[in-house]
């Protein structure tokens, strides 16, 4: 039995983890799983019944950042103590252990931007799976030419990963007393991130939801930090009073389950809004910077669109207006490459040695 280990950091990181580790148990590989305590992570692993165990929390300003990892590193140490595979989405502190341990190293990445983050994690690494929509110049960056080879590209985004395993049950809008299509998901965006320098968007976010809740419809937000919550409340709290807009907290929702029946979803990120888009329903990423993900899926004909500043105020006018409320995506999606398969396949592959 190969014992992969996964360490994850977001709730992305935290479905990633639990595909592979549901899927991977026929391919004789058992998972151990960590994560860190940050934004909704455990309530992910949760709801898939997962074993695992988190370990330290994230910095904010840079030494704290430093700080923060150091002491996780030695942490994580003391949990992790036999494993043939280190696997992740790019996770500084765990692929500082596999390369001191000398374990080969599976890294998963979708984020060239991340400029910080790679350095640390791309050049120790064994194997780097990326979706072949990014130019594969934007990787030579933090990988030596002579290893570029190390790069497994594939057609599609790690976002099917659970796409494809996805039903819609409606029991996330059941438990907020909501009605399919009469809302929308709005994510805040994650301002504190090495890799985010763009200032703080809250304020285009506040304007949105107004937008969004003068029209009618009832608003389910999703703030990252403390800070933004309580701006939500101040500038919005007479529709939370009116029990218009909904800050959900400790619930257990299935956010693609509430991205399937909302009519729109906006997000500060990428990752909520590729998983709308491929399920069908109308969003919106402001993310300030080019996404060559975002420019593949627009490609494909899904309902994402992007926007920067006021332009978003016209974005959201624009669909509101549309009378298409969802798209069928099936034939779309069903021509894109599920990583998957490629992950297990790797992780199989490099289990049988090491670098020492």
């Amino acid at each position: 039995m190969i014992k992969a280990w996964f360490d994850a950091l977001t709730a992305k990181q935290a479905r990633i983890a639990a595909v592979l580790s549901l899927e991977s148990g026929r391919e004789g590989i058992n998972f151990i799983i960590t994560c860190r305590d940050y934004d909704y992570v455990e309530e992910v692993l949760g709801m898939f019944g997962l074993h695992y165990e988190c370990v330290g929390r994230h910095g904010e300003s840079p030494r704290e950042k430093l700080a923060r990892g150091i002491e996780r590193q030695l942490a994580l140490l003391d949990v992790v103590k036999d494993f043939d595979v280190h696997v992740s989405l790019t996770s500084p502190d765990a692929v500082r252990i596999a390369f001191g341990l000398g374990k080969p190293i599976v890294a998963l990445t979708d984020t060239a931007h991340s400029r910080f983050v790679n350095k640390l994690t791309l050049p120790l690494a064994d194997s780097i799976i990326v979706p072949s929509a990014i130019p594969i110049n934007e990787w030579t960056r933090y990988i030596p030419s002579v290893e570029i080879d190390k790069v497994r590209a594939f057609d599609g985004l790690f976002e099917l990963m659970w796409v494809n395993r996805f039903k819609p049950t409606g029991d996330s809008i059941n438990k907020l007393g909501l009605r399919s299509r009469e809302f929308a998901v709005i994510r805040l965006e994650e301002a504190r991130a090495s890799y985010y320098d763009y200032g703080d968007k809250s304020r285009l976010l506040i304007r949105m939801a107004r937008g969004i809740l003068e029209r009618g419809y009832y608003v389910v937000m999703f703030p990252r930090y403390p800070y933004q919550e309580e701006m939500i409340k101040s500038e919005l709290g007479l529709f939370i009073r009116l029990g218009k807009l909904i800050i959900p907290r400790s619930m257990k929702l299935d956010g693609l389950d509430l991205s399937w029946h909302a009519r729109l979803v906006v997000t500060g990120g990428s990752t909520m809004a590729h998983e709308a888009a491929l399920l069908g329903t109308p969003a919106i990423s402001y993310f300030p910077q080019h996404y060559y993900i975002d420019d593949y899926l627009v490609g494909k004909g899904l309902p994402l669109h992007r926007c920067v500043g006021d332009d978003c105020m016209y974005a959201l006018e624009s669909i509101l207006k549309s009378d298409v409320e969802h798209v069928d995506t099936s034939n779309i999606i069903s021509g894109m490459e599920d990583p998957t398969g490629l992950i297990i396949s790797e992780i199989r592959r490099l289990a049988g040695g090491s670098r020492r």
